[in-house]
């Protein structure tokens, strides 16, 4: 799992483009002429941008997007360049990212903590598919934690149907 600061790289890559400091990367002004035009190399970068158009799962899921700037370099390079070109300008850039390594067998109780706030597949991706994708995995939690009727293939119809 990745967590990065979007508003100090959005500061940085506005900067490092020329932009003005409230300069709004996510109108389609600004988005043209930072994603339409090839820029010198060293002005590589990646900027987090809201959705032009929303649909019901960005909303809830309160979405953005991270977009790197050429599309013929790897998102990662132009990543990286932002926060080498923060580090160059003694900005914090390495707090901006951090990966949070979720080992396999925690992952029932991940899922466990985040139902707890009310953040599943239902939550996030409502209709019938989120729906069913939030019932296998309560399912799995279940399998997890060892309970009655769940673990065994033959039993797992009739739990489903009683809960």
């Amino acid at each position: 799992m990745w967590v990065i600061d979007t508003d100090s790289l959005n500061r940085e890559a506005t900067a490092m483009l020329g932009l003005p400091l409230d300069a709004d990367l996510s109108s389609p002004e600004i988005f043209r002429s930072i994603y339409w035009s090839q820029p010198p190399e060293d002005l590589y970068c990646v900027v987090a941008v809201q959705p032009y158009r929303m649909n019901e799962r960005l909303t809830i899921q309160q979405g953005v997007f991270l977009c790197a700037n050429h599309g013929l370099f790897p998102f990662e390079r132009c990543l990286a360049n932002v926060l080498a070109h923060a580090s160059r300008s003694n900005q914090p850039s390495a707090q901006w990212l951090h990966k949070i390594p979720v080992a396999a067998e925690a992952r029932a109780d991940v899922l466990r903590h985040l139902d707890r706030i009310n953040i599943s597949s239902a939550t996030l991706f409502p209709g019938l598919d989120g729906f069913c994708r939030s019932l296998q995995l309560s399912v799995q939690i279940r399998e997890a934690d060892g309970w009655p009727g769940v673990s065994l293939a033959a039993d797992r119809e009739e739990w489903v149907k009683g809960v």
